[in-house]
């Protein structure tokens, strides 16, 4: 292959957009560099994310689109999964992936959309890095919820989730609360089934959807006692299904295949 060009494929799940490669392909190059190439919408192909696929073990490396480090992707695992049964890196219909934030199982499903075993949320301050475990904890007038689940995430519950969230979104992802900055969700309870959701994500800002979030989101109105066990999540575009079993969230939602290509280094 001519090391100049590099062969990229690019799905979104939910509007929320990636850009993939092989590991094979990118092996002697910056991930990060490459991260913020790929995914600038002016000079590059334009994604909230770049995740390289690695084999033996089948692992998601995740990147955001500012080029720094993200444990888990919950629309990129199940884009990640798509990937690797159109490239034919998986022939079975259920199969484990490894993350940073531990090993997740996927299924694909018989419409072709994937569910995803997303694990269990983790509420300790040293996980998240704060001084102390933020449980319904004011900040900037806003009641917030912070834990761990596939990365760090924090709740807040709003009459209008799909307003503009830019300036409160930000406030609190940078927050000397959060060394590490915290992704903050926007949560409206519609009825004990359906939540509509908005996420500003660390290192990338207001994005379309985010499948963590929508987990963090579901389980934490479950948890307040706002809606079942079993709930559907509206987005910007398009929607996700949320199961919590004996405490551990399943993740359930598509995954669409938007080109494949060649990117000029």
């Amino acid at each position: 292959m001519n090391r100049t060009e590099l062969p990229v494929t690019k799905y979104h799940g939910c509007g929320n957009d990636f850009v993939i490669v092989h590991a094979r392909d990118v092996q002697n190059l910056d991930w990060p560099q490459l991260a913020v190439a790929l995914c600038d919408r002016h000079t590059g192909i334009g994604a909230d994310g770049f995740i390289v696929v690695c084999t033996d073990p089948l692992e998601m490396v995740y990147y955001n689109q500012d080029g720094s480090r993200a444990p888990m992707c919950g629309n990129g695992i199940r884009c990640f999964s798509a990937f690797c049964l159109d490239e034919g890196l998986v022939q079975d219909q259920v199969f484990d992936v490894e993350t940073m934030a531990g090993t997740k199982t996927v299924a694909r499903l018989q419409d072709g959309t994937f569910r995803v075993m997303m694990g269990q949320p983790d509420f300790s301050r040293e996980t998240i890095g704060t001084p102390f475990q933020v449980d319904h904890y004011l900040l900037n007038d806003h009641e917030i919820t912070s834990f761990f689940m596939g990365t760090i995430h924090t709740v807040v519950f709003t009459d209008n989730a799909m307003g503009n969230i830019e300036i409160p979104g930000s406030e609190i992802c940078h927050a000397s609360l959060f060394p590490e900055q915290t992704n903050v969700n926007f949560v409206e309870v519609v009825d004990s089934g359906h939540l509509r959701v908005q996420t500003y994500e660390r290192g990338c800002g207001v994005t379309l959807a985010c499948g963590t979030g929508v987990c963090a989101s579901a389980y934490q109105a479950w948890r307040e006692g706002l809606t079942g066990p079993h709930v559907d999540v509206e987005l910007r575009r398009g929607s996700l299904h949320i199961d919590i079993e004996d405490g551990t969230v399943f993740m359930s939602g598509p995954a669409v295949r938007i080109m494949k290509g060649v990117f000029y280094l």
